[in-house]
């Protein structure tokens, strides 16, 4: 089992007691972050390199559709634009959950693998997505946002106004269960921030096994996102929002974390509080994307 070793993110343990829902920069002030130093410098020179081959080591995923033309005219009121992708850069055992995750945001199924493609969800929305997963020697495929050149992910990106990615990251310390939010995207940052308390996923809930801390990272996080180069803000408003999720919350979202097939089985199931963590995340980003969409602010 995989459980992350892309960050080690080091918090402040005197903020979290507090009880702060929300704090400005969680991994920035009197802390330090500390990224894994990455084998290759970019999807291409992973892809060249002859070492690690497509199938066997490491797999993508991807819907890049074709939308139709864009067309209200009810004067009672308009439909959102659907135009936000997902993506998970650091997918299958890289990251694990974030494929999971991925998927679910995006309006599919988990049953979908090898040939078999993911099942749209009825009644929700479906989004292009993007996934790059690790299938062995994870450790050696992280290559960072800022350099990920797949041209699956350029594509999707690009013809999408916004877009949200999906990270794994390791705390040493402080509160096991968070959600650090960062991007280009002030707006969408703000939906998330909104919508991860309004399903659950917060502090102060009165039972310490539900507790969520969720942080909005200031500009001189290491963990912001904000980089123009970072594939999630490579769109056409040039911005996105990243989600860190620490191996905590990741794990307690599954009934057993250990493996992709068991993932895409126990998704949101099992003895404790999996649906509680599972529901709450993928519905927050769903409710987050969707008001962004409409052009509300939180």
């Amino acid at each position: 089992m995989n459980l992350t070793r892309r960050r080690a993110v080091l918090t402040s343990v005197a903020a979290a007691a507090a009880g702060l829902p929300i704090l400005d920069d969680l991994a920035g002030k009197g802390a330090s972050a500390a990224a894994a130093e990455a084998e290759f410098a970019s999807n291409t020179a992973l892809y060249s390199s002859g070492t690690y081959q497509e199938g066997v080591h490491w797999a993508r995923r991807f819907r890049c559709g074709t939308r139709p033309d864009l067309l209200d005219n009810a004067s009672g009121g308009s439909e959102p634009v659907r135009s936000t992708a997902v993506i998970a850069p650091h997918g299958g055992g890289i990251e694990g959950g974030t494929s999971e995750l991925c998927l679910a945001i995006a309006g599919y199924t988990l049953t979908g693998a090898g040939a078999t493609p993911p099942v749209p969800v009825a009644g929700v929305p479906q989004r292009d997505y993007w996934m790059f997963e690790g299938l062995a020697s994870s450790s050696q495929l992280h290559v960072t946002s800022t350099n990920c050149d797949d041209p699956a992910a350029l594509a999707v990106c690009a013809a999408n106004l916004y877009a949200v990615s999906l990270h794994g990251f390791g705390p040493d310390t402080g509160p096991a269960k968070q959600i650090l939010i960062g991007g280009r995207d002030q707006r969408l940052t703000r939906n998330l921030k909104a919508a991860f308390t309004r399903h659950g996923l917060t502090t102060g809930t009165g039972d310490p096994e539900l507790e969520v801390t969720v942080t909005v990272a200031g500009s001189g996080s290491p963990l912001n996102g904000d980089d123009p180069a970072n594939i999630v803000n490579r769109t056409r408003s040039a911005a996105g929002a990243q989600l860190e999720i620490s191996t905590a919350l990741r794990t307690a979202m599954f009934g057993d974390f250990d493996g992709a097939a068991r993932r895409r089985e126990t998704a949101g199931v099992g003895p404790v509080r999996q649906a509680h963590f599972w529901n709450g995340f993928v519905d927050a980003v769903r409710d987050a994307v969707d008001r962004h969409e409409r052009g509300l602010d939180a």
